[in-house]
C-alpha cells in the first residue's frame, strides 16, 4: 500500500497522475529527476522463478524488486504465477548503457478480464492498481467427430488446448473417457474468445456449452451462474454435472488393468485386483476424485507411495504407486475435488508408471467403473427458471452455428 503522508505534508501523488490523458499503464513512464526517456521491457516467467527472481535477473535493484513484489501482492496472489506469463516493465532512462533503468512500474494480466500492476509514487514508494480490460467478447462454436480422442480431435478442430482440458474434466465426472468414447462419436462446444479494441487476440474465456453424442445418448452441459460470481455446469433439465467422485482421476489416461481377478505381472500367480490401473507417463498429475480429508499419506508396502482420502457418506478413495506428492496433500489436510494431490509413478510393486486407483465404501473395496453416483446440485424453483431462460439464449446460437456449418459443407460439396 502507498506510504502514509507525513504530518502537515500533502499526500504523495502517483506518477500516473502526471499524465492524465494516457491509459493507466502507459502513464507510468517518467519520474521527475530521472532524466532520459522511459522504455518498456517485456519479461517472461520461467519454471521455478518468483517475481523477485525475474526482476533481479533483469537487472532491477533488489530493494525495488522486493518493494514491487510486496505491493503487487495486495492485488494478486504471486504464488499462482504461471510459466510463460508476461510482465511488462516501465523503466526510467538515464542509466549507463547496458544496464536496467530504475523501475517506474510494471503491469501484467491477472486473468483475461483484469490487468494489475504497480507504479512509483513521488516519494519513491510503489502503489498497486487493478483495472478491467476493455475487451470484445465473441462466442466460438466448435464441432467434430471422434477419430482418436476427445482432446486431440477438439484441438484439431480449432479449440485451444486449455479449453479442451476443461471439457475433458467436465465429462470426466460421469464418463470414463478412455472406455466410454468411441470412434465416430460427436462433440459440440461453445466457448468465449476475447479481442482487444484493435482486433488483436486477448485470450479465451470459459466453456459455455459442451455436448457429447456417445453410445446412443447425448450428454450436454451449460455453464450457469447460480449466485453472484459462482458458476457451475448443468444438463438441459438443470441437473448438476458434478458427481461426488470423478470417474477418471488422471487426465488423458488409459485403463491398463481392470477390477477383478488377474494374473499378477510380477508375482506370476492369480489374485484379486481390487482397483483400476490408469497408465500414464511419470509425473502426470493425479487429482482428488472428490472433496474430502487426507487420512493416510506415505509408503505402504507393495502400493509404494500412497494416499487415501475420506469423503462423505462412507466413501474413501486410494491412490498408489505415486512418484511424489503434491503440496497441500499432507495427512489431515482438506482437499477439493480436482485438486492435484500427487503425480503418477512406479513406486512399490510395479512394472511401469501408472496410477492404481481404489474406491472403498464403508471400508470395503468396490469396482470404481461400475459405481453409480447421484449428481450433485440440482436446480429448483427460481434458480431453475433462470437457468431455463439462460438455456433459451444459448440454444439459438448453437442452432445458428450448426446451420452455418451445414451451409458451408453444402457449398464445398458443390464446388
Amino acid at each position: 500500500m502507498p506510504a502514509p503522508a507525513m504530518p502537515g505534508s500533502e499526500p504523495p501523488v502517483p506518477v500516473a497522475l502526471l499524465h492524465p490523458n494516457l491509459p493507466l499503464p502507459a502513464r507510468m513512464v517518467f519520474e521527475p529527476g530521472m532524466g532520459g526517456a522511459a522504455v518498456e521491457r517485456t519479461l517472461e516467467i520461467r519454471k521455478g522463478q518468483s517475481l523477485i527472481a525475474v526482476l533481479t535477473g533483469a537487472g532491477i535493484h533488489a530493494g525495488d524488486a522486493h518493494g514491487a513484489a510486496r505491493e503487487l501482492a495486495s492485488v494478486m496472489d504471486l504464488r499462482r504465477l504461471k510459466v510463460g506469463e508476461k510482465i511488462i516493465l516501465t523503466l526510467a532512462g538515464g542509466r549507463a548503457p547496458g544496464t536496467a533503468g530504475a523501475l517506474s512500474g510494471l503491469r501484467m494480466k491477472k486473468d483475461v478480464h483484469t490487468e494489475v500492476g504497480i507504479g512509483r509514487l513521488l516519494d519513491g514508494a510503489f502503489q498497486s492498481f487493478e483495472r478491467q480490460r476493455r475487451l470484445q467478447r465473441e462466442a466460438v462454436p466448435v464441432r467434430g467427430e471422434i477419430e482418436s480422442s476427445l482432446y486431440a480431435d477438439g484441438v484439431e478442430e480449432g479449440a485451444p488446448a486449455r479449453i479442451m482440458l476443461d471439457v475433458f474434466r467436465l465429462f470426466s465426472y460421469s464418463l470414463d473417457l478412455q472406455r466410454d468414447i468411441h470412434r465416430g462419436d460427436r462433440f459440440e462446444l461453445l466457448f468465449d474468445r476475447y479481442r482487444e479494441a484493435d482486433g488483436a487476440h486477448a485470450g479465451y474465456g470459459e466453456v459455455e456449452y459442451a455436448a457429447l453424442h456417445t453410445g446412443g445418448r447425448k450428454m450436454r452441459f451449460y455453464r450457469f451462474e447460480t449466485e453472484p460470481g459462482r458458476f457451475e455446469y448443468f444438463d438441459a433439465e438443470g441437473e448438476g454435472a458434478r458427481r461426488a467422485l470423478l470417474a477418471t482421476p488422471v487426465d488423458s489416461a488409459r485403463i491398463t488393468s481392470s477390477y477383478g481377478r488377474r494374473r499378477h505381472p510380477i508375482l506370476g500367480y492369480s489374485r484379486m485386483h481390487r482397483g483400476v490401473d490408469f497408465g500414464a507417463p511419470t509425473g502426470t498429475p493425479i487429482r482428488a476424485a472428490g472433496d474430502g480429508t487426507v487420512v493416510s499419506r506415505g509408503w505402504k508396502g507393495d502400493y509404494g507411495r500412497y494416499i487415501r482420502i475420506r469423503h462423505r457418506n462412507g466413501y474413501q478413495t486410494a491412490y498408489a504407486h505415486l512418484s511424489r506428492y503434491a503440496r497441500g496433500s499432507k495427512r489431515g489436510r482438506r482437499v477439493k475435488q480436482g485438486q492435484v494431490i500427487g503425480y503418477v509413478g512406479s513406486s512399490g510393486l510395479s512394472t511401469g508408471p501408472h496410477l492404481h486407483y481404489e474406491v472403498l465404501i464403508n471400508g470395503r473395496q468396490v469396482n470404481p467403473v461400475k459405481l453409480k453416483l447421484p449428481s450433485g446440485k440440482n436446480l429448483k424453483g427460481e434458480a431453475l427458471q433462470r437457468f431455463l431462460l439462460h438455456r433459451a439464449e444459448i440454444d439459438p446460437k448453437l442452432e445458428e452455428s450448426a446451420a452455418g456449418q451445414r451451409a458451408d459443407a453444402g457449398t464445398s460439396a458443390v464446388n
